[in-house]
């Protein structure tokens, strides 16, 4: 997984309040089958843990695969700025 300069600034600001500055990345439900997925959590003993700035990312055992080609950044919206999983495979 490669994650954007601007991801990082997102999540040190969204996380600044937060003791927990860990994202985890897991694998979620989707409608065809298991699509990717961020939580604010603690790195679990078998994540693939990787430091940025102050921030910890993590990415699930089962979620590697997944995440292999994926890169977290940002995209603005007419609702603001979000998190976006570019080149994340579709479920479906």
């Amino acid at each position: 997984m490669n994650i954007t300069n601007e991801a990082i600034d997102f999540l040190k600001t969204a996380l600044e309040e937060d003791e927990t500055k860990s994202v985890r990345i897991i694998t979620e439900a989707g409608c065809c089958g298991p699509t990717l997925g961020l939580a604010v959590a603690t790195p679990e003993e078998t994540d693939e843990v990787k430091q940025f700035d102050t921030l910890t990312f993590a990415v699930a055992k089962e979620a590697e695969a997944l995440a292999e080609n994926v890169t977290l950044d940002v995209e603005s919206t007419e609702d603001g700025i979000t998190l976006v999983l570019r080149g994340l495979q579709p479920s479906c």
